[in-house]
């Protein structure tokens, strides 16, 4: 209820689009090379080509489906913490994340309390 996941979805999107624009003004400099951009399914099955930036962002709502639940207070409680790390290169462009999670509420996969339900995913 303190806004944790919303804050920390702005300050990716602050940090993947400082990075974004860091890459493409270099990409305007003849001595730097266009970034590679990595084949993504789309939930149509075809294939969309993606950057690194987004990619990272993309990977939220999908940990959020598997830790987050309904509660009585709120409707998208985190049941779990993460850690994510944000890496960039020696330039500050992005070049990757990795993302720790623990404290998982395992209770909650075998029994809710009345009014609240088990994680997202085996509802989606």
């Amino acid at each position: 209820g303190a806004g944790k996941t919303v804050t920390t979805k702005f300050i990716m999107q602050y940090l993947a689009t400082l990075s974004q624009r860091c890459a493409e003004a270099k990409e305007g400099n003849a001595a730097n090379p266009p970034r590679s951009k990595r084949p993504v399914v789309k939930k149509d099955g075809s294939l969309n080509n993606v950057n690194i930036e987004q990619q990272v962002l993309q990977s939220n709502p999908i940990l959020e489906s598997f830790g987050n639940a309904r509660t009585v207070r709120n409707d998208n409680s985190s049941r779990f913490g993460k850690f994510i790390e944000i890496k960039f290169n020696k330039s500050g462009t992005l070049i990757g994340a990795s993302i720790e999670t623990y404290l998982l509420e395992k209770v909650r996969l075998i029994s809710q309390s009345e009014g609240e339900r088990n994680y997202h995913v085996f509802y989606e």
